[in-house]
């Protein structure tokens, strides 16, 4: 992905620490293709209509204006546009063997379509914490073996689409795997070596919601790739209208474009939404202007920027979603504690677990 980085500075102080660090930053990263230029005469910079100075233009899009970002900082921001065009090739599907679980499974196989796709279907338990190992003393090569028996029954059951609807066309075999362990700990273990992981957001009966929808939560703030949580009843039927939760964050543009390979999207709109949060605030949509350097060359995509007022972030994003029948949710962030902030929020976790669109979470820093 072409990168170009321009500093705007008179050449103070401030200036020059920006600079120094943007080269510290660009030399921690040797393989990201960038053109770097700065621009030190104050009649230039006003025609930038930026609010402070120094400031640091992304792609022409401030990132930094009046502050100076460490070299770490940078470098998180900075890492993503190192991101390769890469066809995904393994999708990871913990399952509980519930209903919500098959339907993760359907999502799975749908998403991977006739694709070389390499999809992994993992239970992980741990004998003495099991919900459903009724005997505590059961020796562990039987229990093992009714665990054995549940893939094996599951994969049979769902490795076809049971909605007429969707069609799914399976190359090869999925891979089933058992682990011992607890559940949230091994699926980002997993993690490390796919590509992107599936997961439904509850699992049967109030006790398995409470465990499994706690993995999800864990797996989305932790995993190491992109994590897809899927609500029990929903079908997948594609992803043509996608809502990308935005905080105007320079490295959106890097993430977009990896959301956009990831999800093998055709024809597609994608609403680029930014909610401005305030309390009391009546939920209110504006169009704005988008000038994202990613929908070059991109004809089949349709961009459409939105500026949502509302009481609360969430709620606009999830209010704006139903409004235009998304069929995705996509959420990045530069900062793992801002999902650790998200899903510990009552509105947040109405959002995660009980809208029928799918949610998929993006690190900038994976």
């Amino acid at each position: 992905m072409h990168l170009h980085l321009k500093i705007l500075g008179i050449g103070c102080r401030k200036s020059r620490a920006m600079k120094a660090n943007v080269k510290q930053a660009l030399a921690r990263l040797p393989e990201l293709e960038v053109e770097l230029d700065e621009v030190t005469s104050v009649h230039d910079i006003l025609e930038y209509e930026i609010t402070a100075a120094p400031a640091l233009l992304i792609n022409g899009r401030p990132a930094f204006e009046g502050e100076i970002p460490d070299v770490e900082e940078l470098v998180r921001i900075l890492k993503p546009y190192m991101h390769k065009r890469n066809p995904m090739k393994k999708i990871l599907v913990p399952t509980d063997f519930s209903d919500v679980a098959a339907n993760a499974y359907h999502f799975a196989q749908t998403l991977a379509g006739e694709e070389p796709i390499e999809v992994k279907v993992m239970h992980a338990y741990h004998p003495s914490f099991d919900y459903s190992n009724p005997y505590l003393d059961m020796p562990a090569a039987e229990f093992e073996a009714v665990k054995r028996e549940l893939m094996k029954n599951f994969i049979a059951e769902h490795t076809q689409a049971t909605d007429e609807r969707v069609t799914v066309v399976t190359v090869a075999k999925p891979i089933t795997e058992l682990r011992i362990g607890f559940a949230s700990e091994e699926v980002v273990r997993q993690s490390k070596e796919m590509d992107l992981i599936v997961m439904g957001t509850t699992g049967q009966g109030n006790l398995v919601e409470r465990v499994f929808g706690s993995v999800s939560t864990y797996v989305a703030r932790h995993a190491l790739c992109p994590v897809l949580l899927i609500p029990g009843d929903c079908q997948c039927k594609g992803f043509k209208e996608i809502v990308f939760a935005s905080n105007y964050n320079a490295a959106d543009e890097a993430m977009l474009q990896q959301l956009i390979e990831m999800a093998g999207i055709g024809p597609a709109n994608i609403h680029f939404v930014h909610v401005e949060a305030e309390a009391g605030k009546p939920y209110s949509v504006a169009k704005v202007e988008f000038e994202q350097a990613v929908r070059e060359n991109m004809p089949d995509i349709g961009f459409n920027a939105v500026q949502i007022k509302c009481s609360d972030v969430e709620e606009g994003v999830v209010k704006y979603a139903e409004d235009i029948g998304a069929d995705l949710i996509a959420m990045g962030t530069l900062h793992r504690s801002f999902l650790e902030n998200l899903f510990h929020r009552s509105i947040t976790k109405q959002m995660a677990f009980h809208t029928t669109v799918p949610l998929l979470i993006l690190h900038y820093d994976q």
